[in-house]
């Protein structure tokens, strides 16, 4: 649910990255659960009439339908911090999210069929899940993730670690509250790794050559939290992709 102000990312890179069998411990595993969460998301911008008029109400109409079956993500065009740029300009294109505002979209399936979010939800094949837990020191939250292969592939695979931010005040054409309009959902960041100077706005790689069924891969990240946010406010949408000769196909979604 969390593509759009991308504030300037601290440094990155893999920490640790290591098979296992399904039954094998280690202390530096976190537990993942077998099962599929779906991706709803919407592309908006704050000059953006209706999206404030009717983007925000069905927006907050799905997220009550799909309570828990779906990471929601609001990918803003239009809406900065102090610190920077847009994330959606980056990634946006990459996913062919839609050249309008409002567009939602399923799975990164811009104007897909409610379908979608529950065959996939419902399905008992889960090819791979993640899971996290962050840490905040200062302005620098510090992202720990275990990626699970529940089935064996085959291919390059890509976690994608994103910054979800809930409570930011700011104004919303088209709302009634305008300029106290309150955002939730907003996708700040992409965490980046620890260790190396690289970034991906769609992904870091998780497989090469595919994976047989219990690798398992544990990544750490960093990002810059805004002075103006809540800890409290502060989450992450973990998003698998597969990449695809023709670009990158949505695998499995994971929040808190």
């Amino acid at each position: 649910m969390k593509k759009i102000v991308l504030g300037l990312l601290i440094a990155t890179a893999f920490v640790a990255c290591r098979k296992t069998s399904p039954m094998e411990e280690s202390e530096n595993t976190l537990e993942v659960t077998e099962a599929n969460m779906a991706v709803i998301g919407k592309r908006t911008a704050t000059w953006c009439g209706p999206c404030g008029s009717w983007g925000f109400p069905q927006f907050e109409t799905l997220k009550e339908s799909y309570k828990n079956k779906a990471l929601f993500m609001a990918w803003k065009d239009a809406f900065t911090t102090a610190e920077g740029s847009t994330l959606f300009d980056e990634v946006g294109p990459t996913f062919n999210l839609g050249g309008s505002v409002p567009t939602f979209f399923y799975n990164f399936i811009p104007n897909a069929d409610d379908s979608v979010i529950n065959q996939h939800v419902e399905s008992d094949y889960v090819e791979a899940n993640s899971n996290y837990e962050m840490e905040v020191s200062g302005q620098s939250v510090l992202l720990k993730t275990t990626t699970k292969f529940f089935a064996e592939v085959e291919g390059e695979y890509y976690l994608a670690p994103y910054m979800m931010v809930d409570n930011i005040v700011g104004y919303q054409n088209g709302h009634p509250d305008g300029n106290n309009t309150i955002h939730h959902n907003y996708v700040a960041r992409i965490a980046k790794p620890t260790t190396i100077s690289s970034e991906e706005n769609f992904g870091y790689k998780l497989t090469t050559n595919g994976a047989s069924r219990g690798y398992t891969v544990n990544l750490e990240f960093e990002a810059k939290k805004d002075v103006a946010w809540n800890t409290k406010d502060i989450s992450f949408g973990l998003v698998i992709f597969k990449k695809e000769p023709w670009g990158l196909q949505f695998v499995n979604a994971f929040t808190k």
